[in-house]
């Protein structure tokens, strides 16, 4: 089954990298030194440009699959209070899921490999432990834990799942407001990013007389290779800045 704790890019995601790409060397040869052939040399920024992408994909991956868990365990609480066993819950919980999510949901087909597994017999507490270990979450290790200590000494199914869906609800609910008080802070973060070579853009084009002494020649070569490293890493900081973890 598949890691959660790395994620691999699909073609579509490398093509949009390769785009991005594209469109930043293209930008910077033009912007910074009016020499095409530094389109050649950017093409190095493909690998930060899939790494920042990976980055995002990882973590909007999580998110997914953190939620998905949330709303499974929800399903499989009420399947329990029904009076269902609890492989039998499972079953009816992703069943549910399904209808909400639909079958190419990332738990629709991590639990249809549990539900089938616990078919052959393999334990319910053995397969949420590895689980919760290629997820690398904390809230699903949590879970498989007290799921597991529940199983082997007896305890209150309904409530291990209640107080799980409760404590991943307030996680999402924290992040949620912090995105929020953050959100006109980014805004500001991107125009601030824009301005430079908006700036660039603008002098170029109405009095590129201005810009000429900084092509064409090695002194100003070197100028514009410091202001965009300089530009590259007040941008990584203003990020970093901004980038709240829960």
């Amino acid at each position: 089954m598949q890691n959660y704790k790395k994620y691999r890019m699909n073609w579509k995601e490398r093509l949009l990298c390769m785009a991005v790409t594209a469109g930043l060397a293209g930008t910077i040869a033009w912007l910074f030194y009016r020499n095409r052939y530094v389109i050649a040399a950017a093409v190095f920024l493909y690998f930060p440009v899939k790494k920042a992408a990976g980055n995002y994909f990882f973590r909007k991956q999580r998110n997914e699959i953190l939620i998905q868990f949330k709303e499974m365990l929800q399903m499989a609480s009420t399947a329990l209070r029904a009076g269902y066993a609890m492989e039998n819950a499972f079953v009816c919980a992703r069943e549910e899921f399904v209808r909400l999510y639909g079958e190419n949901a990332l738990l629709a087909k991590e639990f249809a490999y549990i539900n089938h597994q616990a078919e052959l017999s393999v334990t319910l507490e053995s397969l949420l432990a590895d689980f919760a270990e290629r997820s690398g979450i904390e809230e699903i290790s949590s879970f498989s834990q007290v799921f597991g200590f529940a199983k082997r000494s007896g305890g209150d199914y309904v409530r291990i799942f209640q107080n799980t869906v409760d404590k991943i609800g307030q996680k999402i609910e924290v992040k949620r407001e912090i995105q929020v008080v953050v959100a006109a802070k980014r805004m500001e973060m991107n125009i601030m990013n824009l301005v430079p070579v908006g700036i660039l853009f603008y002098v170029g084009i109405a009095s590129p007389e201005f810009l000429k002494p900084l092509y064409g020649n090695w002194f100003g070569t070197g100028i514009m290779t410091v202001c965009l490293s300089v530009y590259g890493c007040a941008m990584k900081i203003a990020e970093k800045i901004v980038d709240i973890q829960v």
